[in-house]
């Protein structure tokens, strides 16, 4: 799939949030880099969802389904297995066994995220691809090519997901980060993405319509008065483990208003030729989103170390956040230049 330039600007706007959190900046009390999180969950539905639709065009069996998965194991994994091993072996080795939990993708729900905590969210990603897959070869094969079918489908999963969430938190008053991190009740965010994508495919003329500036406008208002509400629900008294809406409804209404910006930003292209501020930016924002992977996974350790009260680098904070941001972004570089991109090679052979 060739890189868009709106895309990109999803990814590092995301990316942003998420660091500028893990700096400790809350604004009005949103947890900025949660709401990162939400936007990557849609867009990688989105992405994905392109890539295994157009798959399952091609061949609409479970030999698709398996060289999916080859696909992004070659995209996910190598990395994620080194950052944890890297951790495991120089910084911390008292999870001992424990490892596996985080090897095979289960500390959502079983052990914990402490050891590793930026990796709740590529927890349901994972799961996501390795489940999200049968339904959809399931729902095409039923649907056969009444499309309406398909979106019923989609629509029925989408709201079985936020029904099971409200059950459980019912019955077990699951706190915010309980519900956020439970792998069986997050996909939804994940399927707002792959909706999105087939309507792409499939209702050309009502994806482009969508990606009219008035859509992106009303995203944008939406945008807003949530995270107002946010704000008002987080600050002075923080409500967001004691009222329903956000640890139900709330996500789902996040990710349909995200999805709404989407179209606008697949269509949006960007000229930068004989303007060197433009080029700069273009520049920033496709580095950016290439590294993002690398800077997600490894930020949180230089951040740690840089901005800890017993750092060595006696900065003031301010002059930590610039250091660390280089630091985030040097490393990410070697790691995609001399590890990620030769993976995604070998990945690139495998046909």
């Amino acid at each position: 799939m060739t890189r868009k330039f709106g895309l990109d600007i999803i990814r590092t706007f995301s990316i942003w949030l998420v660091i500028l959190q893990h700096f400790g900046l809350h604004p009005f009390g949103l947890r900025i880099g949660a709401i990162g999180v939400e936007i990557f969950f849609v867009l990688s539905g989105f992405l994905i969802g392109q890539i295994l639709l157009n798959d399952f065009a091609k061949k609409l069996n479970l030999k698709t389904v398996v060289h999916f998965w080859i696909r992004r194991w070659f995209r996910i994994l190598p990395l994620y297995y080194l950052v944890l091993l890297l951790k495991f072996v120089f910084i911390d080795s008292s999870i001992r066994g424990n490892i596996f939990y985080y090897v095979f993708f289960l500390q959502n729900n079983f052990y914990g995220i402490s050891y590793l905590n930026v990796s709740w969210s590529l927890v349901i990603e994972e799961w996501f691809y390795l489940l999200a897959p049968f339904f959809v070869l399931l729902t095409l094969k039923i649907g056969g090519e009444k499309k309406w079918i398909h979106l019923t489908f989609f629509l029925v999963f989408i709201l079985l997901e936020n029904i099971g969430r409200l059950i459980y938190i019912k019955l077990f008053n699951a706190p915010y980060d309980g519900v956020n991190g439970n792998v069986l009740l997050r996909f939804d965010s994940l399927f707002v993405g792959l909706m999105m994508a087939y309507v792409k495919l499939n209702f050309q003329l009502s994806f482009k319509k969508l990606s009219n500036s008035v859509f992106l406008i009303i995203g944008m208002a939406l945008f807003f008065v949530f995270c107002v509400y946010i704000s008002k629900i987080s600050i002075p008294n923080y409500q967001l483990n004691t009222l329903l809406f956000p640890r139900t409804l709330g996500k789902i209404v996040l990710s349909t208003i995200i999805c709404l910006m989407i179209p606008f930003f697949d269509e949006l292209e960007f000229h930068y030729e004989r303007n060197v501020l433009k080029w700069i930016i273009a520049k920033f924002v496709l580095w950016t989103s290439l590294l993002t992977y690398s800077i997600y996974l490894i930020h949180v350790f230089v951040i740690e170390r840089v901005l800890t009260s017993n750092s060595v680098f006696s900065f003031l904070w301010f002059e930590q956040c610039l250091l660390s941001i280089l630091l985030i972004y040097t490393f990410s570089f070697l790691l995609y230049r001399f590890f990620e991109k030769p993976i995604m090679g070998l990945r690139d052979k495998f046909k």
